[in-house]
């Protein structure tokens, strides 16, 4: 059973003030559907036509929801989010001046955007995807392998090495992958299927049923052409092996290739609060420690998660923070650019870091202030 999002702009309010032909035009083609819960596309155009009706059928799915449905609304969700629109508006420029008539409200646009640009609604919504929050590990490419150039074929090479691996695992030989040249490299976004979920629901009259659906998961990769690093997520260490050979096979030449980086240090905190010191006139302007879990000499672990951590630490033991090894932090930085705190989860043990950190003013901070290093060694192209 499909999962909707309900975009922001698709909620009863905006439908109404929407053009009735953008509407018919996106919803047209799954007209059947909408009958089957009640819903006349036909009579969108009516006075007294029900729009909280169809607010509800698009925020709520069934079994016989298109899949193509489906993908239109997560598609349209990212278009009218207010960070995509600016990147729509600026980076394509031309395309929204083709398409937008004078009486175009925000949500006319969205709606022309991805029916007539739906590779670029595609690309935008992959982009964001990148960007999203989540848990990567982090590679480097070893002395002397080469890098080599990203071309349809090693996509396709790529793939035929993961497919298999996701059908003998049951989550299905689907796996889309989908390329994006980054300033510093390339990004890949690798769409693929999840293990089996069951769910209860109940039926249009109340009864307690039940069904089985597969997920999408979706992973990323990120290549450093400078730095020769890959940053990858993946849940479990078996799906990030399979990363690494087949990412170091395809684009290097042997699946032997890259090598965990151990990238990543807690080692700063021991300084204390001055390990989070900020220039309040740089991007990062605060840094606040949120979460510490450390073992003690005898084996047992200890999370410190109420603020302010480093007050805890001296109360409980001050010596903790020397002897301790520090297995897991959260830190919570206040960016210029943004209202809302940036959590960034790290884990040396497992190298790898959770949260938005595409942001390049933090990257530049976790290494200027130690908790990452950063060997920068320039790699030579093929």
């Amino acid at each position: 059973m499909p999962t909707i999002r309900r975009p922001r702009l698709l909620k009863a309010g905006v439908l109404k003030d929407m053009k009735p032909a953008t509407l018919i035009a996106l919803l047209a083609p799954h007209a059947g559907y909408f009958r089957t819960r009640e819903v006349s596309i036909e009579q969108l155009s009516e006075p007294k036509f029900d729009f909280a009706a169809l607010a509800a059928v698009l925020a709520f799915s069934t079994e016989q929801t298109p899949p193509e449905l489906v993908e239109h609304l997560e598609l349209l969700d990212l278009i009218s989010d207010s960070q995509s629109s600016l990147n729509f508006e600026t980076e394509y420029h031309q395309i929204v001046q083709r398409l937008r008539e004078p009486d175009d409200g925000p949500a006319d646009l969205a709606v022309k955007i991805l029916l007539h640009a739906p590779d670029i609604a595609l690309h935008e919504f992959n982009r964001q995807s990148l960007n999203a929050d989540r848990s990567l590990v982090s590679f480097r490419l070893k002395p002397g392998m080469p890098v080599l150039a990203v071309t349809p074929d090693s996509i396709e090479r790529l793939k035929l090495i993961l497919a298999p691996w996701f059908k003998e695992n049951a989550r299905s030989a689907t796996c889309i992958i989908h390329h994006l040249q980054e300033s510093d490299g390339d990004a890949f976004v690798i769409r693929h299927g999840d293990t089996l979920k069951r769910v209860g629901v109940f039926d249009g009259e109340g009864k307690r049923d039940s069904h089985i659906f597969r997920p999408e998961q979706l992973d990323v990769a990120n290549f450093n052409r400078m730095t020769g690093e890959w940053q990858v997520s993946g849940r479990g260490a078996k799906l990030q092996g399979l990363y690494r050979e087949a990412l170091g096979a395809v684009f290097h030449g042997s699946p032997h290739a890259l090598a965990y980086s151990k990238r990543y240090s807690l080692e700063p905190l021991r300084d204390g609060p001055s390990a989070l010191k900020c220039d309040i006139y740089s991007t990062v302007q605060f840094a606040e420690l949120k979460s510490l879990k450390l073992e003690i000499p005898g084996g047992q672990q200890l999370t410190f998660n109420r603020a302010p951590v480093f007050e805890a630490l001296e109360y409980t033991n001050a010596g903790l923070l020397a002897s301790a090894g520090l297995l897991e932090a959260t830190v919570a930085f206040k960016l210029a650019n943004r209202r809302a705190r940036v959590l960034v989860r790290i884990c040396p043990e497992r190298d790898t870091i959770y949260g938005n950190t595409s942001d390049p003013a933090i990257g530049a901070w976790l290494v200027e202030h130690h908790f990452a290093n950063d060997d920068v060694q320039l790699v030579a192209s093929a």
